[in-house]
């Protein structure tokens, strides 16, 4: 385990960081799977911004982590890439 890796266990005891960390971790699970899911189906930005009418320069920002999709932009990009989005209890 990395030092990095013992301070973020150690850090977790930190109710706010905890909170925070798991915001952070899960907004970038969700661009990686955007990313890996249009690469699978070789699709290009351009070729997902004909499919959702997004402009690529937004999808190339939300792969990038630049800006987060709100609910409907995310909607139209699963929808594209043929992902489904389900709600989990805590």
């Amino acid at each position: 385990m990395s030092t990095l890796d013992k301070w973020i266990e150690q850090s977790l005891d930190d109710s706010e960081f905890a909170e925070t960390y798991a915001f952070e971790k899960a907004k970038v699970e969700l661009v990686n799977a955007i990313i890996m899911a249009r690469k699978r189906k070789h699709i290009r930005q351009i070729d997902l911004m004909n499919k959702t009418g997004i402009k690529q320069s937004e999808i190339s920002k939300i792969e990038n982590a630049q800006v987060y999709p709100n609910l409907l932009t995310l909607l139209r990009i699963f929808d594209a890439l043929d992902l489904k989005m389900e709600v989990l209890s805590k």
